[in-house]
């Protein structure tokens, strides 16, 4: 886990409370931040492989329909 330097600064304590330190959130959490970036991440791994499998098959059916279209002229 990386710790951002900023968490001591005056906003991040009037937001937390006061015992909020370089590395102690105090009352704050970051709970959702890491499930929204193994989401993140997730999403895409998904979305890469799909491109991928979709691009192959457009491009075997581009092959396809010139080879049709050399052998009509």
């Amino acid at each position: 886990i990386i710790y951002p330097d900023g968490w001591d600064s005056d906003e991040v304590k009037r937001m937390c409370g006061e015992q909020t330190d370089k590395y102690t959130l105090g009352a704050c959490s970051v709970r959702w931040a890491y499930i929204l970036a193994i989401m993140g991440i997730m999403d895409a791994l998904i979305l890469s492989f799909l491109a991928f499998v979709l691009g192959n098959r457009q491009d075997g059916l581009m092959a396809d329909e010139l080879l049709d279209s050399k052998d009509n002229t």
